[in-house]
């Protein structure tokens, strides 16, 4: 195969990691003390650490379910198979490419569209109503532990106003999505928007055919939208899989810490949780600021600087290597040709 039609450049992924990486450790050598680091991880079990290796599996399995349920829900069937395949490359997108949190969605789509020759606006209304069940938990989540945070210590204003910001942003998100999601007139001006910025930057002699096919394509979205809103009783399954898989994900943070001999108020693992996925929502994915990011937080919100490290350290050896190993395997198994081949139509 010729190197420049490659889809995934590999050496730009590496130098992103290596980056990341060595901001990482920078950071490590700066402001943490390396020979208590050592201290704490020469304690961990391995057997309740292994445990967050098994959590983020399970998570994993449960957000291909819901995917599953809600492509059931538009007669549109997957086995559970590939359902978690796609699943998992669409998390290896997340993990390397900056973008505003869609690019996990976007890969299922399209992976889902060229292997099925399914509607591919259904499949973008599943991925969608699933970002929604994402960011609803996320919002839950966050009031949760700022609420229980706010009874139990006296936080700063700064401190508070922050933390009240980053909620107001992700309630904002969930009413922009839902809110163009079940308008269609909103979804057309924001077309409109979108093809102006287009050819602005790339001329396109066809842009009346480009509009045509994506306006059918937001048809068959917004339809699917409604047909999916419809029955809500068929949200049940969905929604049950949807808060399973938040809990699996959230406990690998509490495996960590157990691991460790150490305990941590839930309230505390919340928010960290919370903050630093909405920062990957909109786009800051990037390794070294993540982690910096988390362990920050965590000796913010009165955790030690080199307790926080540690498990800032053991839980993104799951969440993020971990992810990148398995996903990447998931990325090869489903195929190269069928991301490089392009759409018929």
């Amino acid at each position: 195969m010729d190197k420049a039609k490659t889809p995934i450049h590999l050496k730009a992924i590496l130098i992103i990691l290596i980056l990341g990486l060595a901001a990482f450790v920078l950071y490590f050598y700066f402001f943490i003390n390396p020979a208590q680091v050592v201290s704490i991880l020469s304690k961990i079990n391995v057997t309740i650490y292994a445990g967050a290796f098994i959590s983020y599996f399970l998570f994993t399995l449960c957000s291909a379910l819901v995917w599953r349920q809600l492509l059931k829900n538009l007669s549109i069937k997957l086995s559970l198979r590939k359902s978690l395949l796609f699943t998992w490359v669409g998390l290896f997108f997340e993990a390397v490419v900056p973008q505003l949190g869609w690019s996990g969605e976007i890969s299922k789509t399209y992976l889902l569209a060229k292997e099925s020759n399914q509607d591919a606006s259904k499949i973008g209304a599943t991925v969608v109503a699933q970002k929604l069940f994402t960011i609803t938990l996320t919002i839950v989540a966050l009031s949760t532990g700022l609420g229980s945070l706010l009874l139990s210590y006296h936080l700063p204003f700064i401190d508070s106003f922050f933390i009240v910001l980053i909620l107001a942003l992700s309630i904002l998100s969930l009413i922009i999505i839902y809110y163009v999601s079940v308008k269609p007139a909103a979804t057309k001006t924001l077309l409109n928007v979108g093809i102006r910025i287009i050819l602005f930057f790339r001329k396109i002699y066809d842009s009346q055919k480009l509009r045509e096919r994506a306006e059918k394509f937001l048809g068959g979205y917004h339809s699917s939208i409604k047909q999916l809103g419809e029955n809500p009783k068929r949200f049940f399954k969905a929604i049950i899989y949807a808060i399973v898989s938040f809990i699996f994900e959230i406990s690998v943070i509490f495996l960590s810490f157990y691991a460790l001999g150490q305990s941590v108020p839930i309230s505390t693992v919340l928010i960290v949780f919370t903050l630093t996925g909405t920062l990957q929502t909109v786009g800051i994915t990037l390794l070294g600021f993540t982690e910096i990011v988390m362990t920050s937080i965590f000796s913010f919100l009165g955790v030690s600087v080199v307790l926080s490290f540690s498990v800032t350290l053991l839980s993104r050896i799951v969440t993020l290597w971990f992810r990148l190993i398995v996903s990447y395997i998931a990325l090869q198994w489903t195929g190269i040709r069928i991301i490089t081949k392009k759409p018929s139509a």
